[in-house]
């Protein structure tokens, strides 16, 4: 009986895997080059998406992840969905630009699993904007 009990317990000692979390750090940073007060109809920040003329917000994002992640695995922080420009103007962003794509975001590596985004909205993107009906 001996035996058999620490057999089972041997046993279950080395059939037992132990899981390691690696933990990921991000942070976004999304500046405001426009002249317009810029808000946006959806977004995981709620009213910190908001942004003066020349102005930028920044939100730090920590999640588990895999050992050695790449950047580019990270996942899209900011989905809006429309766009404004001082509630005048509006632009619903393709998936192919905007900061839906995350190809299109600067990427720093600080560290191992530690991250800064950064994406620029330019004049350019509010020229392109339409107005709201």
């Amino acid at each position: 009986m001996l035996f058999l009990i620490i057999g089972i317990s041997v046993f279950l000692f080395f059939s037992c895997k132990k899981t390691v979390e690696y933990s990921v750090h991000s942070k976004w940073t999304f500046v405001n080059e426009t002249e317009y007060f810029m808000f946006f109809s959806d977004g995981p920040w709620g009213n910190k998406c908001n942004m003066n003329p020349n102005d930028s917000s920044s939100i730090k994002v920590s999640y588990k992840g895999e050992k050695n992640m790449n950047p580019k695995n990270t996942g899209l922080y900011l989905k809006p969905e429309i766009i404004f420009y001082d509630g005048i103007l509006c632009d619903t962003l393709d998936i192919n630009e905007g900061p839906k794509n995350i190809n299109n975001y600067s990427i720093k590596v600080i560290k191992n699993n530690d991250f800064e985004y950064r994406y620029v909205f330019t004049k350019a993107f509010a020229a392109n904007a339409d107005t709201c009906r």
